[in-house]
């Protein structure tokens, strides 16, 4: 298994409605955000997410998303997607991303691996240890 270090910045956002939007109904608010995020680093690329998010009104949720990227590691290029999966409470942000097997096209066709968020939400950039095999 190799290891690289990498940064995940959010170069834009834009919240959209999915279920429940308005402000003034009680209970667990549904909404989608779709993202781009610019990777560097040990990775160098894009990458293009959808949000799905759970928000209870009490600073604590639940999201998923899939997000493809497309770029580079260790000079081999291609796409492939992450599957994210985490929470959040009171301000912190706790994040599973794992490669979805069979997602990776050229150079990274038989990529797999998986990596670990913790921050503040809506930190400008996150620092990632990603976990991989090529």
């Amino acid at each position: 298994m190799r290891q690289a270090n990498l940064v995940l910045s959010v170069k834009n956002s834009k919240r959209k409605a999915w279920d429940n939007e308005r402000t003034d109904v009680t209970g667990t608010h549904l909404f989608r955000i779709e993202m781009v995020h610019l990777y560097t680093g040990d990775i160098e690329g894009e990458g293009s997410v959808q949000y799905l998010i759970a928000d209870n009104g009490n600073r604590k949720g639940s999201f998923v998303a899939l997000e493809k990227v497309t770029g580079s590691i260790g000079g081999r290029s291609g796409s492939f997607v992450f599957q994210h999966t985490g929470t959040f409470d009171n301000g912190r942000v706790k994040e599973e991303l794992i490669v979805l097997a069979g997602s990776g096209t050229g150079n990274l066709s038989d990529l797999s691996g998986e990596a670990n968020i913790e921050g503040d939400v809506h930190q400008a950039s996150y620092p990632i240890l990603f976990d991989y095999e090529l």
